[in-house]
């Protein structure tokens, strides 16, 4: 079969397949469908604020106390959820994760190529324990301001209630022991209007591919969910036959179905699949003005020191309400070809 591989990476998503865009093509140049295309006006959309969106914030841990250091971070999602990162994620080997995609409709949101982390519910609450404990994902609630009550039966306090700049903070662990730490504070970018639309809880509605090599049409397809389950359409044009192409080449695993994103306002994605694997990378927009973001993970994928593209993905970002779509164009070579795969990712904006 033939397969190609396509610059991408990412959080967690489609994959799958592409169709025939429509036969009126003149002259049989190469068509791109209008759903398949952002439009060209960046707007906000009107997405109702969450709960805890003033207390969305990441503390970075600059000193720890006497004893051993117990996390390198926490994030609080304005979803009221949280997210604790240890000292050791992201120092794993490299073979952990990959970013690499086979042009078989693979785009952004499929999982790595590598073995995603794995989640693992630990009690009553909800919280989870992500990948032995290199992250730490839960709720929490307010309790007064600068402190928060989390989950994993542990809690936050910061002093004075400070949150920007650095700051010192009270963490009370499981075991009700009280350690004094320092913290930086990210809050930068809590106050921009596209930021405030993207970051929050999505709910994935559907996820759509177009796959092209040159001017052919080699399929299209589509997954959604329905009742719980991950459905799938897939359509395999008679030139993706012919080229080698089949179905299982058009579509992933229907585990393999992201459908929760997470964006943080400090930077953070977090992408949930059916069978309860997750991934955590990081976002930024590249052209704010125009919703251009970018999402990449922090591993250094090619095992060199180079800044590549294999390294994130890019994308185009439009609301629609308290809808957001999310568009990938990604095109590379092979023996002359170009291949070429159009993505659209819909979703709602509700947990």
């Amino acid at each position: 079969m033939i397969k190609k591989t396509l610059v991408s990476f990412l959080i967690a998503l489609v994959a799958f397949g592409f169709t025939a865009c429509d036969s009126d093509d003149n002259n049989g140049q190469l068509g791109v469908p209008d759903s398949a295309k952002p439009s060209k006006e960046f707007k906000v959309g009107n997405c109702d604020k969450e709960k805890y969106a003033d207390d969305a914030i990441k503390l970075n841990v600059q000193s720890w106390g006497n004893t051993n250091q117990e996390f390198a971070s926490i994030e609080l999602f304005a979803d009221g959820h949280f997210l604790i990162t240890s000292p050791t994620a992201g120092k794993l080997p490299k073979s952990k994760m990959s970013v690499m995609r086979a042009a078989d409709g693979s785009t952004m949101f499929k999982k790595s190529g590598g073995q995603p982390l794995k989640t693992r519910a630990v009690d009553a609450s909800g919280t989870i324990v992500i990948d032995g404990g290199l992250y730490i994902y839960g709720t929490y609630t307010r309790v007064k301001e600068g402190v928060y009550q989390l989950s994993n039966n542990t809690k936050i306090e910061i002093k004075d209630g400070k949150v920007t700049g650095t700051a010192t903070v009270t963490y009370t662990n499981s075991l009700g022991m009280s350690i004094t730490i320092t913290v930086t504070i990210d809050t930068s970018t809590k106050q921009d209007d596209a930021v405030r639309n993207l970051c929050r809880s999505w709910r994935m509605d559907s996820a759509e591919n177009w796959l092209l090599a040159g001017d052919v049409k080699i399929g299209y397809g589509k997954q959604w969910l329905e009742k719980g389950r991950v459905m799938q359409q897939t359509t395999l044009t008679t030139e993706g036959k012919g080229l080698g192409f089949d179905k299982d080449d058009l579509i992933d695993d229907k585990d393999d179905y992201c459908y929760r994103v997470i964006f943080s306002p400090c930077g953070t994605f977090v992408c949930f699949y059916i069978d309860g694997d997750v991934e955590i990378g990081t976002w930024e927009w590249t052209d704010p003005h125009n919703g251009v973001l970018r999402c990449w993970e922090a591993f250094d994928w090619d095992d060199d020191d180079d800044y590549d593209d294999d390294d994130f993905a890019d994308m185009t970002v439009r609301f629609d309400g308290k809808q957001m779509r999310i568009y990938g164009d990604f095109m590379d070579t092979e023996d002359g070809v170009l291949f070429r795969t159009l993505s659209v990712s819909t979703f709602s904006a509700k947990y």
